[in-house]
């Protein structure tokens, strides 16, 4: 009977330490599916491996250049340097941006290894269509990226600024076939030097605020950090972007606030993307909401956005307002 019992105390233990261990599998399982299905789940500060301070780099030796306007009115244009010495662009503002961008650009050795396009309006693709129609010069592009929509979806969906868009595909057509990249798409990456750029989407297609919505998003990896580029999206692509690419691909340490900081994406897509550093193309009147008495006086949700950038937990803001500035 001693024996029995023993032997059935040990069969006993043996059951336990299966079934503990199927239990384990069974919840690790699910927990995985569920991390993987849920493309919406909200990361927290303390999920950045950045650590933003004084003094501290945030791009390993890189650097982010926002460059301001050359006008009062809003428009986007970075110039980003690699490690490894490569210049690239994003945008580029309105024809009056030119000179001032071909400055940059001659300073850092006048060449562009690669000049991303978010979308065809004119304050952020002017400046590159004149820079191409002036002349290049001396100075060298190896590459352009973009994804731009056949001609009649732009004079369908806003005639009004269709011939801009079409100016700038004939700007672009003057440039060596081998250097436009005109069909970038979910999925691609592309290699600067020691800079990684995700494509995150193709060109939505709505039928609202058309050209601002078809704006590519791009992550650029510098360094362990991610810096999300998101054009002129408007709320229907933000919310397409957030359904479409999962929380951990959207998840970025600095940002740059859609459409201008306002009227851009909606609050949860920012709290999925939950940046340390915002990046803001938007002149003073627009910072501040001013339509000429005083701040808030304006129809612009730019406060409304500083408030849930606020919540978010955002260490640092650098504003077009304030001149040419340096992320390092």
């Amino acid at each position: 009977m001693i024996k029995e019992g023993k032997h059935y105390i040990k069969v006993m233990n043996i059951f336990k330490k299966i079934v503990a261990l199927s239990l384990c599998l069974i919840i690790s399982f699910f927990t995985f599916i569920n991390i993987r299905a849920d493309s919406h789940v909200v990361y927290t500060a303390s999920d950045s491996k950045v650590n933003y301070g004084p003094g501290s780099q945030l791009l390993g030796g890189a650097e982010i250049m926002l460059v301001n306007g050359q006008t009062t009115s809003q428009m986007m244009s970075y110039v980003i340097t690699a490690k490894t010495g490569e210049v690239i662009v994003v945008d580029g503002g309105l024809p009056e941006d030119a000179d001032h961008l071909r400055e940059i650009i001659k300073k850092k050795g006048n060449r562009v290894s690669a000049w991303f396009i978010t979308h065809p309006h004119s304050d952020h693709v002017g400046a590159i269509a004149k820079i191409i129609n002036d002349g290049l010069g001396d100075m060298i592009i190896d590459g352009v990226y973009y994804n731009f929509l056949e001609d009649d979806w732009y004079i369908r969906n806003e005639a009004y600024r269709s011939q801009m868009v079409l100016d700038c595909k004939a700007a672009f057509e003057k440039l060596n076939p081998d250097t436009r990249h005109s069909q970038v798409k979910r999925g691609d990456v592309i290699s600067i030097g020691d800079i990684k750029v995700n494509v995150l989407n193709g060109p939505y297609l709505f039928g609202v605020n058309s050209i601002n919505n078809s704006s590519i998003a791009y992550r650029f990896d510098i360094a362990g950090t991610r810096v999300l580029f998101l054009g002129d999206m408007g709320p229907e692509a933000g919310e397409q972007l957030k359904n479409d690419v999962p929380a951990f691909e959207l998840k970025s340490d600095i940002v740059q606030m859609a459409h201008h900081g306002q009227y851009g994406v909606n609050e949860d897509v920012y709290k999925i993307i939950n940046p340390i550093v915002c990046m803001w193309n938007a002149p003073e009147w627009l910072w501040d909401n001013n339509n000429g008495s005083g701040k808030g006086s304006g129809t612009y949700l730019t406060l409304q956005v500083r408030e849930w950038m606020d919540k978010i937990g955002v260490k640092k803001h650098y504003v077009m307002k304030d001149g040419d500035q340096i992320i390092k």
